[in-house]
């Protein structure tokens, strides 16, 4: 096994659970999210797993958090169901999971090296799915 796990100081992790309590605040109009079941399983997870700075799990469960709400909830009106599905930040996160699981280009979406040479732009993805998972939860999108 190679890599190390970079574990964040209480410190970071509050800052980031902080960050994670704003944007649900902000995104979602002070209303809160009300997932469904599944969703809100994977969504503490994603949170976790942001809070702990794993940039990349954070990206896959976003996508995972976004499908178990679309397969669970059957209240969404056709313009979000249509933003969910095609919309350009959406089909952005749909695209980097599946980059990430599947590896179809001719060499790996990511290395351990890259891991820690790319990890701001990693957190700035990681921050982006989050945004895009709130405003969906939120019908905000």
């Amino acid at each position: 096994m190679t890599g190390r796990p970079d574990l964040p100081g209480a410190q970071a992790f509050q800052a980031r659970w902080r960050w994670l309590e704003g944007q649900v605040h902000e995104l979602s109009d002070g209303e809160g999210l009300r997932p469904a079941p599944q969703a809100d399983a994977l969504l503490a997870e994603m949170n976790q797993v942001f809070c702990g700075g794993a940039w990349l799990a954070t990206v896959i469960l976003a996508q995972a958090v976004l499908d178990a709400d679309l397969t669970e909830n059957d209240s969404l009106d056709g313009a979000s169901l249509n933003e969910l599905r095609f919309g350009r930040g959406y089909v952005w996160l749909r695209e980097r999971r599946n980059l990430l699981l599947h590896a179809d280009g001719p060499g790996p979406a990511v290395t351990v090296v890259g891991r820690i040479r790319d990890a701001a732009a990693l957190e700035r993805d990681a921050r982006r799915a989050v945004e895009l998972v709130i405003k969906g939860l939120a019908g905000r999108v």
